[in-house]
């Protein structure tokens, strides 16, 4: 009788972080039948003291983890590639999630190319609740953490309202804008299809008269999405958002970017200019 052929590694691999960002975005619980645990356990992935830990994070044991822990690379792959960081997610474990951050794990490591997520941190964000994220926070995770692309700006792309709601409440820079560009967490969600963010944005203090180092302003965003967008319950957040920013002082209809360049250039500053854009 001829072997079943094994799947390759990588493929093997992926499949458990599917399963990982599944479970998360579902919102199964241990308790309603289908788990990770019953599936996939510490023996598959460890040996030595990682399997020990591996264990204590499935017996939701902390004092244990914390014991194990000392002297112990908490970064280091098992099988497949696993951590022990991947392996609190796949367990739905966020008391061993913020256990690992305190011992010094930062959740924005162990990165896996082939993975949507990349990273543990990544599968908090695109979770569909909050606990994961909540979990990383209460570990020690910097709500400001990350340089080029901080972590709210990382939350209104790929979260939700609660997700960025939870990193404000945690003290994150709402106004802040890394990069060439300088472009803010609110400015960013004006591209996206979830006004509501922005609206969130702005009631918390967002500075709202924003303008990019292209010329392109947060009022050019909203307007365009006001004009492009059809009829609908979308279309009206936009205009919801357009007159809060009213209200705030920002001029409507917007100068065009071209406009704002000139503008810029005039008060001495040099803009840059977008490819395909003469001035």
């Amino acid at each position: 009788m001829q072997a079943k052929p094994q799947r390759p590694f990588h493929s093997r691999y992926h499949s458990l972080l599917l399963l990982v960002l599944f479970f998360l975005a579902s919102g199964c619980q241990p308790t309603q039948g289908l788990t990770m645990s019953r599936t996939h356990t510490a023996d598959e992935f460890f040996s030595g003291p990682h399997l020990e830990l591996a264990r204590a994070i499935e017996r939701n044991d902390m004092a244990a983890l914390r014991h194990g822990a000392e002297g112990v690379d908490l970064t280091a792959r098992g099988e497949q590639q696993m951590t022990l960081m991947w392996f609190a997610l796949l367990q739905q474990n966020p008391d061993a999630v913020r256990t690992l951050v305190e011992l010094g794990v930062h959740p924005g490591d162990s990165a896996i190319e082939a993975a949507e997520a990349r990273t543990p941190l990544g599968a908090a964000l695109m979770s569909r609740d909050t606990k994961i994220l909540e979990a990383m926070l209460d570990g020690g995770l910097s709500p400001n953490d990350g340089s080029d692309t901080p972590l709210l700006e990382q939350a209104v792309i790929s979260s939700t309202l609660e997700h960025v709601r939870l990193l404000v409440e945690r003290g994150a820079d709402i106004n802040a804008a890394p990069g060439p560009v300088g472009r803010t967490a609110l400015d960013i969600s004006t591209s996206g299809t979830k006004p509501e963010i922005s609206i969130y944005l702005l009631e918390q203090g967002a500075e709202a008269n924003i303008r990019t180092s292209t010329g392109v302003t947060t009022a050019w965003r909203v307007h365009n999405r006001i004009e492009d967008t059809p009829p609908s319950p979308l279309r009206d957040d936009f205009i919801r958002l357009r007159d809060m920013m009213i209200e705030r002082g920002v001029e409507f209809p917007p100068p065009s970017p071209v406009e704002v360049r000139e503008q810029m250039r005039a008060e001495g500053l040099t803009p840059r200019v977008p490819p395909g854009h003469d001035r």
